[in-house]
């Protein structure tokens, strides 16, 4: 099959693996948080299970991705989607049961055994199949589905949360489930065509980008399981209400995020170093603006800002890192930088949830923090040089 052919026929799989797999895990962060607060759970022990996924991220993701090299993409990524339904039947189940801290753990980290293998297949897959002068452009179809994603996930979840908290992971469960069916069955399993031991040579030039996105992610990390709480602590509201608002800060972030990776970066020649620059700019505004947000409207909009600025720096960031690895090194780069952003993560959402108690504003000014870091990572490490990204 011409590449060409491979890519009008095979890469909407890809996408919409990606984007089942995100869809799910939104599921589990639009519900978890009040269903452990309404469980008696307190705000770390809700922290420590999310925290669980990036900790066997960080551990798994650097294997998964030098596996794809080997082996291919599809089954790699079959089996993290397959994971991941399992783990949301489990938690729809729990929900019902009234599943304890132990059991909920135990559910997340099925998924994070497998499901780190998903995003980095699927980032070298688009890569393999992407001409050389529009690589950058097709890698950030990635993000953009993902973005996109992120925006279905809490809608759906603020739809139907009125019939159960169950019902939003539940979905989600057979929407990945149904992706790793077609994933298997029709992604063709191409093994990259490399000698003995390249894939496991060592990227040169990638420590700039896992410094920059573990920052980022940072700050993101300390966000994302705590926001329920901020808008249902700061503005009063019942739980119900809560996860509806939070969702939409979720869907605005998201789709301002997806809109710039699926359009915008598309038709900019901006090299990666500025993506990140600008990028992170926006970050800060919109961490301004949502400490100073007077309403939960206010409070999206300003996450819709945040969404802008994270979408122009995941995409130099994704760009700039699969420039370095080449033909045959795609799923180590993705892999690798997976890895760092999952650490991340679990400093994140740990510090976020430990530190929340002290101060509900605690987990905005740490992601502030981490995007004056990021900006500061940029200028000292990434080279102006760097390939940019094509139309």
């Amino acid at each position: 099959m011409r590449l060409a052919d491979a890519w009008a026929v095979q890469a909407p799989i890809v996408l919409f693996a990606v984007f089942a797999a995100t869809v799910a895990n939104t599921t589990v962060f639009a519900t978890l948080g009040l269903y452990g607060r309404s469980a008696g759970l307190s705000e770390f022990e809700v922290g420590v299970v999310f925290a669980s996924s990036g900790l066997l991220f960080f551990l798994t993701s650097s294997h998964w991705g030098r596996l794809s090299d080997r082996v291919g993409r599809a089954r790699v990524m079959a089996a993290g989607l397959a994971a991941t339904a399992l783990s949301l039947f489990l938690f729809a189940g729990l929900y019902v049961a009234g599943g304890t801290f132990l059991f909920l753990l135990l559910a997340r980290s099925i998924y994070g055994l497998l499901a780190g293998s998903i995003q980095p297949a699927a980032t070298a897959w688009m890569a393999d199949h992407t001409p050389a002068d529009n690589r950058a452009a097709g890698v950030a179809l990635v993000g953009a589905s993902v973005g996109i994603a992120s925006v279905a996930g809490p809608v759906l979840a603020a739809a139907v949360v009125g019939f159960g908290l169950t019902v939003p992971v539940a979905i989600g469960g057979v929407l990945a489930a149904l992706a790793a069916a077609t994933t298997l069955l029709g992604l063709r399993d191409a093994r990259p065509n490399v000698e003995p031991g390249a894939a496991g040579t060592p990227v040169d030039g990638l420590a700039p980008y896992l410094a920059t996105g573990f920052a980022m992610v940072l700050g993101f990390g300390a966000l994302q399981p705590t926001t329920a709480f901020y808008i249902q602590d700061r503005f009063g509201l019942a739980t119900a209400e809560a996860i509806r608002q939070a969702s939409l800060a979720s869907a605005g972030f998201a789709a301002c995020s997806f809109a710039v990776q699926a359009f915008v970066v598309r038709r900019l020649s901006w090299l990666p170093r500025r993506l990140l620059t600008i990028g992170f700019a926006i970050c800060l505004l919109g961490t301004g603006g949502s400490l100073a947000a007077p309403t939960s409207g206010a409070l999206v909009a300003a996450f819709g800002v945040l969404g802008l600025g994270y979408g122009l720096a995941q995409s130099g960031l994704a760009a700039g890192a699969s420039v370095l690895g080449g033909k045959h090194r795609q799923g180590q780069v993705a892999g690798r930088l997976q890895a760092a952003m999952s650490a991340a993560w679990i400093a994140g959402a740990l510090g976020g949830t430990a530190f929340y108690p002290l101060s509900i504003r605690t987990p905005l000014l740490v992601a502030g923090a981490a995007m004056a870091l990021s900006l500061g990572l940029v200028y000292a490490g990434v080279s102006p040089a760097t390939s940019q990204i094509r139309r």
